[in-house]
């Protein structure tokens, strides 16, 4: 007999294939996303170009040759699936913490990485090099664009390097109980609390201590 959509062991098996599809694609897929919003803050940011097709651009400076790649493929069968073996009639819901730690690890440590099987990249007309399609694109942006392309900074030599981490463990080493002299001191703001008391309404046995009429009419009352 078939299962039905409304199957509460088909909505377990759903959510493990579901727990794959995040570790694989969609969690490398916002990583990405994220370092490209850290880049654009700041300020590393480079729109890359597409390169040109060299089968219809054969003399362009950034033509490459597309190469077909082939992708991991996502193996949703049981077997392979970390979280299946969880998702049978009648087991229990409710774990404790040591559990509910060891298939939070599973979840996140127990699956394959993506990776290109075959393909991928692209060969370069001009030389017949081989290059990843990140390069490809880095080389049409400087060839259409190089204002907008930062070159990275020079490397100092080894020597320079050498004196800096001979100098840098004196440097780091600090005392105990040494003040930091180098920031503003708090002061005390004592002036709040003299505005606040001005301006706090008086009691009435004050304002009938300053006013003799009013304290003779209550003597009377």
């Amino acid at each position: 007999m078939g299962k039905s959509i409304r199957s509460k062991i088909k909505k377990r098996l759903r959510t493990v294939k579901r727990q794959r599809v995040d570790a694989m694609i969609v969690t490398p897929r916002e990583k990405e996303k994220h370092e490209k919003l850290v880049q654009t803050a700041q300020g590393r940011s480079v729109t890359r170009l597409r390169p040109k097709n060299a089968f219809k651009y054969p003399d362009s400076e950034d033509a490459v040759f597309p190469q077909h790649e082939i992708m991991k493929p996502v193996d949703f069968r049981a077997q392979n699936l970390p979280m299946a073996g969880t998702a049978f009639r009648g087991n229990r819901r409710k774990y404790s913490d040591e559990e509910k730690e060891m298939l939070n690890k599973i979840i996140k440590e127990n699956h394959p990485k993506m990776e290109v099987l075959a393909g991928g990249g692209a060969v370069l007309a001009k030389t017949g090099q081989k290059v990843s399609v990140e390069e490809a694109e880095l080389i049409a942006t400087k060839v259409n664009r190089p204002e907008t392309v930062i070159e990275p900074k020079a490397t100092p030599p080894e020597d320079a390097e050498a004196e800096m981490e001979d100098a840098s463990p004196e440097a780091a080493i600090e005392p105990e109980d040494a003040a930091d002299v180098s920031r503003r001191p708090v002061v005390k703001d004592t002036r709040r609390a003299k505005r606040t008391a001005e301006r706090r309404p008086r009691p009435n046995s004050v304002k009938k201590a300053r006013n003799p009429q009013a304290k003779a009419k209550g003597a009377k009352a």
